[in-house]
Parts: C-alpha cells; structure tokens; sequence
C-alpha cells in the first residue's frame, strides 16, 4: 500500500502537504501517531486501526473518530494483548459500546484474502504479456493439469507458497488452537485435563499448553503443536459429556486477571462501527 507518515517531528508544511495528499486519495494509508488523533476533517476515512488500547476513553474516542464521520459508517481495529484486556472493558463501560473481539487472522484467512488480491492483479496483465506465456501455460497444464497449475500460479503471485499454522491465542508459530467443550460448567481447570488424559493418554500433559476456560466456563481452549493435530484427531472421540474440535475463529474467554502472570503476550485484536 502507498503510504505517508505523520508525527510530532515533522515540520508544519510537511504535515500539512501530506494532509493534503491523503485528504485527495493520492495514498491511502496514513500512518500517524496521536497527533493526528483530532482536529483533522477527513471525511471518507474508512478504517482507522490502532496499535495498542488508549489509556483513557476520551483518547479512544477521538481516534475511532477519524473514521464514521458526516453521517458515514466506518471501522475501528484495536490490537491489544491478553493483560491488556481489562483497558478495552474500561473503554466499553465509559464509553457505551461493545467490542467484537477476534483472533489473529488464520493461515486459510490469510490465504483466501491473498487469492483474491492475486486474482485483481490479473485483470493488469496486458495480452500481449499472456502470449509470451501461452506456451508455458500449455506445457504447465499437461504437467500438472489446468486446475494444480493455476492454483500453483496464484499461490505463488500472493507469495503463499508455504503455509504456517499459528496459535490463535497467541498467534505462535507451529501452533493449533483446540476448543474442549462439556456439556456441563467447569469449576476447575484440573477436571478439562482428566478428561484429556482419560482419551488421549498421560503425555497430553507434554502437548496441551495455554489452556483457559470458555466464557461461562462450558468448555476449555488450548494449544497444541501442529504437527500433533493429526494424531490427536486420530485418537480422540467426542461422547455425550466431551466435543473437541480445531478452533476456527478465537472464541469468546473468561477475562483474564490484570495482576499475575500466565496470561500470555499474544496479541489479539477487536473492533467497533464508529458513527460518530
């Protein structure tokens, strides 16, 4: 993406230069520390994405206000770590609004997006580039047939040519993220293990890591190396009291404590629709 910075240090003509620029589309992406947080009339500003929860609401407030403004919709994306949750809840109770809160994208997620960049690159491509091709093309499509050939073209245009799995509790790499759910509320976290153990054998202790309750204690979320998955899906089988499935999206977790350790760097990130 073309983009422009702003902040304190740069002179008044310059900010003012580059306001201009990204006020008439002439880059889209306008990277910017707090200085930009207010006093700027942008109207069509659709996302405003911020590194780290504010300190205060009054903070939030004026930079989710760059974006849904006359009368317009827009989007606010919070990054923000597990221990810094208890800052978003603050921000929510002041502020009157709810966060969606969501994981880090996954590889599919990643992917997906990607072949749908690749696929609007091709729309650039000139003809008189693809009769150059036309040749190799043809012998591609006897190799490995027309469907593997274009999919191997497009993974490679978006740059996905391997694939990394990624916790989506913290977003480490090699990692699966795993749902336990009961059929009945957990009181202690020792009893989601028994559970794990009594299927899938004493060395689950070796594999299982970051395990946290569900909200409302129904269930349990967890890591376990990637490479594991298959045996574990291999091994396991759900009954009436326990259902294990690979976590597609991060769900909704009890609220971490602010004080203590073990809650994990991850980053994880959640957004609003700002109208104001």
């Amino acid at each position: 993406q073309d983009c422009q910075s702003l902040h304190g240090d740069i002179p008044q003509k310059q900010r003012e230069i580059t306001l201009k620029g990204f006020r008439n589309g002439t880059f889209k992406v306008l990277v910017a520390t707090n200085v930009a947080a207010r006093g700027l009339d942008i109207p069509e500003v659709d996302l405003v994405v911020q590194s780290s929860p504010p300190k205060d609401v009054e903070s939030y407030i004026h930079r989710s206000g760059r974006t849904g403004r006359a009368g317009r919709t827009g989007i606010c994306i919070c990054f923000y770590q597990r221990k810094e949750e208890y800052q978003l809840r603050h921000v929510e109770q002041k502020a009157g609004i709810t966060f969606k809160r969501v994981g880090v994208p996954t590889a599919r997620d990643i992917i997906k997006a990607s072949s749908k960049d690749a696929i609007r690159c091709l729309d650039s491509v000139s003809q008189t580039a693809i009769d150059y091709f036309k040749e190799s093309a043809q012998l591609l499509i006897q190799e490995k047939g027309p469907v593997d050939a274009l999919a191997a073209a497009l993974a490679h245009i978006s740059g996905a040519t391997s694939i990394e799995q990624r916790s989506l509790l913290n977003s480490d790499v090699g990692f699966v993220t795993m749902i336990l759910r009961c059929s009945e509320e957990i009181n202690n976290m020792s009893y989601a293990w028994r559970g794990l153990r009594e299927l899938l054998g004493d060395d689950v202790d070796r594999k299982v890591t970051r395990m946290c309750f569900l909200k409302g204690r129904k269930g349990v979320c967890f890591d376990i190396p990637a490479a594991e998955q298959k045996n574990v899906e291999a091994k396991w089988e759900d009954s009436k009291q326990w259902r294990l499935c690979v976590a597609t999206e991060l769900p909704e977790l009890v609220e971490p404590q602010r004080a203590g350790g073990g809650e994990g760097n991850g980053r994880s990130f959640s957004g609003s629709r700002n109208g104001w």
